[in-house]
């Protein structure tokens, strides 16, 4: 898929509006409201993926992805080398945090959304040598717990269903990959900024032919796939130079509707909570090639492990290439009764990095701050029922 029109926006420094509401419970998130918040934000870079209708976008894109080029998708992950992190004696972030509710979907999906897309049998994805050794604990110290989402309609039962796969093509090197991604808001998909851009400053670096098939499973996309309209990452990210740990690896996609439905309607859509990504413990899912062939959903629980400069946090994890980008979820699940009522589902941190040795066996994420909103914010400006 050809970009077209291309719109590089760059946001204001110091207000910012931002979705909010007045209660952080589901059963109060139609009570949303757009305030104005304001917050210190580096600028964000976003451009027009397409101009076409929606209808044709998604033509386009689907006929594109053959099952070939989807079931040989690269996986990605930035690695680097245990030497080259500066541990922190606190972690950075900047301010109060800021945070929504998820909240379940209201649609359903129409009986003709469910899509075979390839046999699993066509993998290819080479296993990394020596393999991840079943061990709950690497070199650092770092204690995990790591299992498959199993069950085949446990990925489409909510949250789990607000998180997929992600197949991009690289423009620098026309290599097909894939991440992880999640439903953050009602047409928002969240990952991280290395899955929409290569780092490399300007919109010549943002990848292309995005697609996004939420619970998927199996070379099969039970919920449908979804295309973009519009694709954004942080200037911190698109002009770092690829370089990671980085202060605000995060990617963002403003959805199109499929058939009139929003995907946040379809899928539901995970809540969000800035500056809490230390101390705590959460749920990271995704789709790491090192598990399964990243054929089915992996979830890794853990809690935060040591902060990095700069402004990221590490915890214990043994997934690889292909986790990039998948939410790292603060009391994640369905509760019982009597179980916690507030903070429920809500991202917390993505996979930006891992290391090229496969001893330590953690990885980091960079800490949602101000320039985590601005993003978000650039995102729900492109149009009307975004945010609510």
């Amino acid at each position: 898929m050809r970009t077209r029109n291309a719109l590089v926006t760059i946001m204001p420094a110091v207000l910012a509006v931002v979705c909010m509401q007045s209660s952080n419970t589901e059963a109060q998130d139609s009570t949303e409201t757009r305030l104005s918040a304001a917050v210190s934000t580096g600028a964000s870079l976003g451009f027009q993926v397409s101009k076409q209708t929606t209808e044709v976008q998604a033509a386009s894109t689907l006929a594109y992805w053959t099952p070939e080029r989807l079931a040989n998708a690269k996986p990605m992950l930035p690695l680097l080398n245990e030497r080259a992190v500066a541990a922190e004696a606190t972690a950075q972030g900047d301010g109060v945090s800021v945070s929504l509710p998820g909240k379940r979907p209201t649609a359903t999906a129409s009986a003709d959304s469910a899509v075979r897309l390839y046999d699993p049998a066509q993998v290819q994805i080479q296993s990394e040598a020596g393999g991840v050794e079943a061990q709950a604990v690497g070199s650092l110290g770092a204690h995990f717990t790591s299992a498959r989402v199993n069950q085949p309609a446990l990925e489409t039962i909510y949250p789990n269903r607000t998180v997929g796969k992600l197949f991009f093509t690289e423009n620098a090197t026309g290599i097909n990959k894939v991440c992880s991604a999640s439903v953050l808001r009602h047409r928002v998909v969240l990952t991280a900024g290395h899955c929409v851009h290569r780092g490399s400053g300007g919109t010549a670096g943002f990848h292309r032919n995005f697609l996004f098939i939420p619970a998927f499973r199996d070379g099969a996309a039970p919920l449908g796939t979804f295309t973009p309209r519009y694709v954004a990452t942080t200037s911190t990210w698109a002009t770092g130079g690829g370089v990671v740990p980085n202060a605000a690896d995060f990617g963002m996609f403003e959805m199109n509707d499929r058939s009139g439905v929003r995907i946040g309607s379809i899928t539901g859509f995970l809540g969000y909570a800035t500056s809490r990504l230390i101390p705590n413990h959460t749920t990271k899912l995704g789709y790491p090639c090192n598990l399964d062939s990243c054929q089915k959903m992996q979830q890794v629980t853990s809690q935060s492990f040591r902060a990095v400069s700069p402004n990221n946090v590490e915890y214990g994890s043994n997934a690889r290439g292909g986790s990039s980008g998948g939410p790292w979820v603060q009391n994640f699940g369905i509760q019982g009764v009597g179980g916690l009522t507030t903070g429920l589902n809500q991202v917390v941190g993505v996979t930006s990095y891992g290391y090229v040795s496969l001893d330590p066996k953690v990885q980091g994420s960079p800490i949602p701050d101000s320039r985590f909103l601005s993003l978000l914010n650039l995102v729900w400006a492109q149009r009307a029922g975004n945010c609510s």
